[in-house]
């Protein structure tokens, strides 16, 4: 069986022409000894989880190892199931290449490739941390720490981009897109975790998407909306890793144990943006 680097390696010999030199927006050329060069010479290691670091520099990150084994464990107990059958329902190009925007420690993508997505999935997140726990944790998908607004991913070359509960960047969504391709993005609703939003101060226990879901439309033409909304029946065990796999719950003041008393299931409600490229006449 080949190791995870070995993995990354074919992968990339495969697929080269998706991926650009994030430094100078060249094309990559070659990929040799477990290293990937551009026209200019800007040269990217393959680590040994099979994984690539493309960021120019380090990035802060909120997202601790902690809150993303919180979120993984919450992901393996089943909380996005509902979501992410709809959202699978929902790909135009169930063969083409998708590209998991901002994926965390990689549950989502993890799963569509599990339940039957047959193209290339390519997932990337700021976060070192994420990207590491996702290479250790999912087979069959190929992960990289980038920056959106510096993406080293080639123009025109994806059919789907996936973007749940994570920030837009239209510009690049339209320079990586494929003409006829499709994006998928994953906002809030009013009543999103609304338990988590109740324990909050009065300020914070209100949302609206308005804002997110106006600038969506204004970027795309005939966009489709499709509301997701179950709720999840949270165990004991896994209440403080609700708390804290989003920021919504990193700042709570009440006492822990009447929280785990009030968070016996917990509201998914959720809106899905979807907005294609135009077609080539």
């Amino acid at each position: 069986m080949l190791k995870k680097i070995d993995k990354a390696q074919v992968f990339l010999e495969d697929h080269l022409h998706l991926f650009q030199c994030p430094v100078c927006s060249q094309a990559f050329e070659s990929v040799n000894n477990h290293q990937v060069i551009c026209r200019d010479g800007h040269q990217f290691d393959l680590s040994k989880k099979g994984t690539l670091f493309l960021l120019q520099k380090s990035m802060k990150s909120e997202y601790t190892r902690d809150m993303l084994l919180s979120r993984q464990r919450l992901a393996e107990s089943g909380l996005w199931v509902p979501l992410l059958d709809k959202i699978q329902s929902l790909i135009k190009h169930p063969e083409g290449v998708l590209l998991d925007i901002g994926c965390g420690e990689g549950s989502h993508s993890a799963y569509l490739k599990k339940n039957g997505y047959k193209g290339p999935i390519i997932s990337f997140d700021i976060s070192k941390e994420g990207i590491n726990l996702a290479a250790a944790s999912h087979e069959d998908i190929f992960f990289l720490t980038a920056d959106l607004a510096r993406s080293p991913f080639a123009s025109h070359q994806y059919d789907t981009l996936l973007n749940i509960l994570s920030p837009s960047n239209y510009s690049e969504f339209d320079r990586l897109l494929k003409q006829g391709g499709q994006v998928i993005k994953v906002v809030p609703n009013r009543g999103y975790l609304k338990e988590l939003r109740e324990l909050q101060e009065e300020s914070k226990q209100t949302y609206s998407n308005v804002q997110v879901v106006e600038k969506f439309e204004e970027h795309y033409t005939h966009v489709r909306k499709e509301s997701v909304v179950y709720t999840f029946q949270l165990p004991e065990e896994l209440v403080e890793d609700f708390i804290n796999m989003t920021p919504l719950g990193w700042h709570i003041k009440a006492d822990f144990d009447n929280i785990r008393t009030k968070l016996k299931e917990i509201t998914v409600d959720l809106l899905i943006l979807i907005g294609e490229s135009e077609d080539s006449a």
